[in-house]
């Protein structure tokens, strides 16, 4: 029984260790299904409600939400991240309440919005201080 508890441990660190993702991986188009929390300065609920089922677009030469497109000056940046530091420095948000692995990719712009990876079907980010997951569509 606790060789299968160890076994079993191993297996799920070990799925949880994936290679560094590229920018690559994070274009495309992101549905956002849940809301993870408030910055301390957000439109609340009401916008929560709002972009509840809105697409993220990321491409190779700008990001659109909510009909707003943001030409990323000097390109995107991909950095391996402590989430908890990273959540802490940009939301307030604690690493529970994101979903986040203990390190993560994070996609940043000098003047855009950042998304954090939470998995390979799924990114973190920030809209008018309404901190939202969203599912990478199909």
């Amino acid at each position: 029984m606790a060789v299968a508890l160890i076994l079993s441990a191993g297996m799920c660190v070990a799925q949880n260790q994936t290679a560094p993702l590229s920018t690559k991986d994070f274009f495309g188009k992101w549905i956002v299904t849940d809301v993870v929390g408030y910055t301390n300065i957000s439109a609340g609920i009401p916008e929560a409600r709002r972009i509840l089922g809105k697409v993220l677009t990321i491409t190779p030469n700008w990001m659109e939400f909510d009909k707003s497109r943001c030409t990323p000056n000097g390109g995107y940046t991909i950095s391996e991240v402590d989430s908890a530091t990273k959540l802490r420095e940009f939301f307030d948000l604690s690493l529970l309440d994101a979903g986040l692995p203990p390190r993560t990719t994070l996609l940043e712009t000098n003047n855009c919005y950042a998304a954090f990876s939470v998995d390979p079907y799924r990114v973190l980010f920030s809209w008018n201080g309404v901190i939202v997951r969203a599912y990478r569509q199909k």
